[in-house]
């Protein structure tokens, strides 16, 4: 037995205070100098600006899945009317409101699609062929789909694709906004009314979120090869994106109470939870991966293994990054996160936390960066890839600390927070 907290909050702060300011400046500062020099040695590399293009994606995906990762699970705790994750599910909402400020650093990827500039999508070039000669009789051998001119054409197109991605940010921007809103309204006037409509419209706006999340993942990353195919590529796009958005929230609440912020509503049974879905998710990133890799590789079909042959196979060094990834995201993570000890060491989780999103942004590199030059050496280069992930994720900080101001970082007048603020781990 505990004694029972009131519904009611104790921490001294619970808002950034005037330290945003300094966060935010710091902020961009990072984001100025890291794509800097990004930029500037990318023009010394061999892959020039085509190099920092690819790296950027690279970055953006990794800051995007994060966010709309969050927004899944802000969905997720008013869809199961989970009491638990009331205390942390402010700061889920403020990163999933962040997707709406990516949309401008999502302008750097799509504008060299609608001028025409086959920059990082080989589709954009006018004859494009996803084939060379030897492929195309391959296929014609097997029997199997044609060249892309007559099966993709309408789909891969910019005009069609930069549609898709404005209409994706506006979905996920006002679903992130209206659970804001109303959850910011709740904490003035206290109605009950506010949970049960966020609840009401939870279950239509996964459906929603489900569709923009698999056509985004064809769009930003499997399009990249055109040629490829994979109906689990958006499963395991997803995978990582929740996995992701609990290391960050679990990272960031640490973060806060380090900086006396929120130092009494998010406990150690908290972390306890959003740790154990960090176990379950790291394993179910794996199981989707390798279910991935058997079925296709089983198959045998030209234009879905060459994909995987490239990072497996090939003698350029990606092999070895496979199994950096193979080991690194799901083996050591896994056995990590495995007893109860160590998901309730905050010390622990703190250090994990960092550790799964160095991970995830390996994991979204491995995906990428190999259709740079998909016949050529590995590519990594830390002058031009490490800057521009510090500067993204600069202005990722930045992102938070603008729309989180001086905004409560819990929900003050929640029905189910003396649910939160009483809960224990079995």
């Amino acid at each position: 037995m505990h004694n029972i907290r009131p519904a009611k909050i104790t921490s001294p702060i619970t808002t950034l205070s005037d330290s945003y300011n300094r966060t935010m400046m710091i902020g961009l500062v990072l984001g100025a100098i890291g794509l800097g020099i990004a930029a500037a040695f990318s023009i010394f590399s061999e892959g020039g600006f085509r190099q920092f293009s690819f790296t950027y994606l690279v970055s953006f995906c990794f800051l995007l899945t994060m966010s709309i990762g969050c927004l899944f699970f802000v969905l997720m705790m008013h869809l199961t009317r989970a009491g638990w994750g009331v205390t942390v599910r402010r700061i889920a909402e403020l990163f999933a409101m962040c997707v709406a400020p990516l949309f401008i650093l999502a302008l750097p990827i799509i504008l060299p699609v609608v001028i025409g500039q086959d920059v990082l999508y080989p589709w954009v070039a006018e004859g494009y062929s996803a084939h060379t000669a030897e492929d195309q009789a391959a296929i014609q051998a097997s029997g199997a789909i044609p060249p892309i001119e007559s099966g993709k054409a309408g789909y891969l197109n910019p005009w069609f694709f930069t549609a898709r991605v404005v209409i994706y940010f506006a979905i996920w921007a006002a679903m992130a906004w209206f659970f804001l809103r109303n959850s910011l309204k709740q904490d003035e006037t206290g109605e009950k009314k506010l949970s049960l409509k966020m609840q009401g419209l939870s279950a239509p706006l996964t459906i929603l979120f489900a569709v923009t999340i698999v056509f985004s993942s064809f769009d930003f990353e499997m399009s990249l090869a055109p040629l490829w195919f994979s109906t689990m590529f958006p499963v395991y796009f997803f995978a990582g994106s929740f996995l992701s958005a609990t290391a960050l929230i679990c990272l960031t609440g640490l973060l806060l109470q380090r900086s006396g912020r929120v130092t009494d509503e998010i406990t150690v049974d908290h972390y306890h939870d959003l740790a154990k879905l960090m176990f379950a998710f790291v394993f179910f990133w794996g199981y989707i991966g390798f279910s991935q890799f058997m079925l296709i590789w089983y198959a045998n079909i030209p234009e879905e293994t060459f994909w995987f042959d490239w990072r497996i196979n090939s003698p350029y060094g990606w092999q070895k990054f496979s199994l950096l990834l193979l080991v690194g995201h799901l083996f050591i993570p896994f056995l990590g996160l495995m007893a109860r000890t160590v998901r309730r060491n905050k010390t622990f989780l703190f250090f994990a936390s960092i550790y799964i999103l160095v991970m995830h942004w390996i994991d979204h590199y491995w995906v990428i960066m190999p259709q740079l030059y998909p016949e050529h050496t590995f590519t990594f280069n830390p002058l031009v890839d490490i800057p521009c992930v510090v500067g993204m994720v600069g202005l990722f900080i930045t992102m938070f600390c603008l729309i989180a101001g001086r905004k409560s970082l819990v929900p003050l007048k929640d029905p189910r927070l003396g649910e939160s603020l009483n809960f224990k781990n079995p």
